[in-house]
């Protein structure tokens, strides 16, 4: 059973149910006071990993596809029958690229709508997306934003400043493995990157840091976690991190691992000593929203190399002097030199960024706020 207090049905609406790289959802909506959160969603992920939370994927047949198609997508009339008699008091999308999929069903429910952005869906939405948001931005009670740089982006695609409210995603931290990182003698550092191989994520500038570390003649061993997403480009940005590894002659300390089970990619967490999250800001101007991989590791009490991105400084909080600049491969470097020189360190940085998540990010002090918020649409 879901660890939710069962209560009115919050429906909840989103692509993949549960993504791998979306497991924050499940976190978030598993711990929601005083609701029973129903996930509608358009195919089932990993739920073996992720069994809890009652999840409906409607069925994709060739007489609903030609129905969305012809009703501007509309549900297929049984399942919004369906919906109805459940009689969910909020409807609560998640992206704005399915809220644009939602404009009719929140008009066929009449319950509030909250709509939450997440990152690509704010600093690059689609052309349809841009066309719909204003309608959405009307037609929405509350607008979800992961800090205060995406809230700014919503308010330039014309968003209201007052629908506007911040809501980080939250982490498990008590059921998160706590280990402080020691660096041994004569021990290689470990170094992990995780996430989709795309622009944004700024790989490159992991590889291009490890060969300056390399010229440096530190010894360490760098694990690459991650694979292609749904993007068309990632495919380009995949076939260029591996050209690049070739090219600096670094294939005797780079490993590449595939998405990884959430419960594998911890237990190789607690094996390496820091975390990397290059993140940039794309050509196509795609951006980060909070990277929910990076506040999970930091939760582990790992050190983590960052750029000041989007709302990676709100989410560092008083210790966003530790972030490095966007495209400074130099930079990380030399922060992985300090913690080979000084490896102290690695145990103060990592204590300090998993008492900022504590504080600031657990899980249930976010999932409360966000029942509070649908308490306030009643």
């Amino acid at each position: 059973m879901s660890a939710a207090t069962a209560g009115p049905v919050a429906l909840q609406h989103c692509s993949q149910f549960v993504g791998r790289t979306t497991n924050w959802l499940y976190d978030h909506l598993r711990v929601i006071p005083r609701y029973t959160p129903l996930v509608l969603c358009e195919s089932l992920r990993n739920r073996d990993e992720f069994p809890e939370l009652e999840a409906w994927c409607p069925d994709h047949g060739m007489l609903r596809r030609i129905w969305r198609q012809l009703s501007g997508g509309r549900l297929y009339p049984w399942e919004l029958r369906r919906l109805r008699r459940l009689a969910p008091c909020v409807l609560h999308s998640h992206f704005g690229g399915i809220a644009v999929l939602d404009y009719a069903l929140q008009r066929s429910l009449d319950v509030p709508w909250i709509v939450g952005f997440y990152g690509a869906d704010a600093y690059s939405p689609t052309a349809q997306a841009k066309v719909m948001y204003p309608r959405i931005f009307d037609q929405a009670a509350q607008v979800l934003a992961l800090g205060p740089v995406m809230k700014a982006r919503l308010a330039q695609l014309g968003c209201p400043e007052d629908k506007v409210t911040i809501h980080p995603l939250g982490v498990d931290v008590e059921h998160l493995p706590y280990e402080p990182r020691e660096l041994k003698p004569d021990e290689p550092l470990r170094i992990l990157f995780a996430g989709t191989f795309r622009e944004k994520k700024g790989i490159r500038y992991v590889i291009e840091a490890a060969a300056h570390a390399q010229r440096a003649g530190i010894r360490f061993e760098l694990q690459l976690v991650g694979n292609t997403g749904g993007k068309a480009s990632d495919r380009e940005t995949k076939e260029a991190v591996f050209g690049l590894i070739q090219r600096l002659e670094l294939e005797a300390v780079v490993t590449h691992r595939p998405f990884l089970r959430f419960q594998e990619l911890i237990a190789l967490a607690l094996r390496c000593h820091v975390f990397v999250a290059p993140s940039v800001a794309a050509a196509d101007g795609d951006a980060e929203g909070t990277p929910f991989v990076l506040q999970q590791m930091m939760a582990t009490g790992m050190p983590a190399i960052a750029t000041a991105h989007s709302d990676i400084p709100y989410v560092f909080g008083e210790h966003a002097h530790l972030l490095v600049p966007e495209r400074d491969a130099v930079a990380i470097a030399d922060r992985l030199q300090r913690y080979v020189d000084d490896p102290d360190t690695l145990v103060t940085d990592g204590t300090a960024l998993r008492d900022r998540v504590r504080c600031a990010f657990d899980v249930r002090q976010c999932a409360a706020r966000l029942s509070d918020l649908y308490d306030k649409l009643q």
